[in-house]
């Protein structure tokens, strides 16, 4: 066999595997960049921030989440909050995880908080409690 069309035939196949893995990359990463995976950790970790803030702050306070958070439901527990989406499995929750000063105790009001547009976080005495917003 002619070993100058093998090795034209070699590098067409490269160059396509190539651009085959540039294109799948790429198509991921946009995906991924505009999934509900992203906006679950933004909230995630933007709570986990607003409770430590809570508890660093002297008095009461209450605090609104600026953004809609209709697709989601919350379980604020001792020590972690989790963002999902209802009836998805738990090995996709995001969970982020935080430590309080020592007396502190954290809640969510009713359990889990599915389907509100808008949740707030109230700090009352040495209580953090997630609850839905008036």
């Amino acid at each position: 066999m002619n070993t100058r069309a093998t090795s034209i035939l070699m590098m067409i196949f490269e160059v396509l595997a190539v651009v085959l893995v540039v294109f799948t990359t790429a198509k991921i990463a946009t995906a991924y960049g505009k999934s509900e995976t992203v906006m679950k950790i933004n909230t995630a970790e933007d709570l986990r921030m607003m409770i430590d803030t809570l508890a660093g702050v002297p008095g009461e306070a209450l605090v609104k989440y600026p953004h809609d958070v209709g697709t989601f439901s919350f379980l604020l527990r001792a020590g972690s909050i989790s963002v999902f989406t209802k009836g998805e499995n738990e090995q996709f929750w995001v969970v982020r995880k935080f430590s309080l000063p020592d007396g502190y105790q954290v809640e969510t009001e009713g359990g889990v908080i599915e389907k509100v547009q808008a949740v707030c976080l109230e700090k009352n005495h040495k209580k953090i409690l997630l609850r839905p917003c008036q």
